[in-house]
């Protein structure tokens, strides 16, 4: 199952025009998703981790919904 969530774009990454884009994670590879002292969601997957605009409680609400 594959989720659309908005990645905060870190500073420094080339010269982007929006710091915000639409990602299509896999649930599956998901290990685990928290708040950070920003309020923002980082959602941690196997090999890296992103940080999102969704909030911690959208996320779980998406994952119990599609599980």
């Amino acid at each position: 199952m594959f989720i659309e969530l908005t990645e905060i774009v870190p500073e420094g990454i080339g010269r982007i025009s929006s710091p915000e884009r639409n990602v299509v994670v896999n649930t599956s590879k998901i290990q685990t998703f928290y708040s950070d002292s920003s309020g923002r969601t980082v959602v941690e997957l196997r090999r890296n981790s992103i940080r999102v605009k969704e909030t911690y409680e959208e996320i779980k609400n998406i994952l119990i919904e599609i599980s």
